[in-house]
């Protein structure tokens, strides 16, 4: 894991800085200089879509548009579909290389990129499955849920190299559940791109709705200094 600051394990990063740091990581281990990577990281409050998004007709307007009301908009090279980033989430990001002598599976890299996230879960007490959540933002199968809710979402990127396949895999977790302002932005850039799709707020929960009242700035340290370990143990 990327050495954090004296804050946590998690690092501040302007979100362009960290999205550069995923590519360079990438070709890192695409090239062989280095076999995995990690980290933990929070950025400034704006909107990331993936790269396919940009070719909606309304795309420039709605990112006029959430750029106005203080949601820069970023373009990501994994898949998925239209985030938030900001206070009150936190990404995981994993870069590491598959062997060739093994089949390729989108299944196999989500539960590495999943496993430090439900382990530090369960030991705050608090169960977890994959599952597709009805109305949550960047919805699919390997959504990490608790009861129902979206607790966080994943993407990935694939790149071949001359041993098999350089993997970048992404988790934004949820430490506070996504307020109306967040849930209205998201439902505005769809709306002015011309996308029938409508994000519920009910379909989210954050870290903090599901630790004791009271705790929750402890319990979101410790969640992610466990998320931390387990990644690094696993490198």
């Amino acid at each position: 894991m990327t050495a954090s600051t004296d804050h946590g394990p998690v690092r501040e990063l302007a979100l362009a800085e960290a999205l550069a740091w995923e590519a360079d990581r990438l070709a890192d281990v695409a090239a062989g200089r280095r076999s995995a990577a990690a980290l933990l990281w929070s950025c400034e409050t704006a909107l990331v879509a993936p790269s396919r998004m940009s070719g909606f007709s309304g795309f420039d307007d709605a990112c006029t548009g959430a750029a106005n009301a203080g949601w820069p908009v970023h373009l990501r090279a994994t898949g998925g579909d239209l985030v938030p980033q900001g206070p009150g989430v936190v990404n995981l990001t994993l870069v590491f290389r598959g062997l060739r002598s093994a089949t390729p599976s989108l299944e196999a890299a989500y539960q590495r990129l999943t496993a430090p996230i439900c382990e530090a879960l369960s030991e705050a007490g608090v169960s977890s499955c994959h599952a597709p959540v009805s109305g949550a933002f960047c919805d699919g199968r390997f959504n990490v849920t608790v009861a129902g809710r979206k607790f966080a979402g994943t993407a990935q990127r694939w790149r071949p190299m001359a041993s098999g396949h350089a993997v970048q895999a992404h988790a934004l977790m949820l430490m506070r559940t996504p307020d109306e302002t967040t849930i209205t932005t998201l439902n505005h850039f769809y709306r002015d791109c011309g996308i029938d799709r409508v994000i519920d707020a009910g379909a989210h929960v954050g870290l903090h709705d599901l630790v004791p009242t009271g705790s929750g700035d402890d319990e979101e340290r410790r969640f992610l200094e466990r998320v931390a370990a387990v990644v690094a143990h696993s490198q």
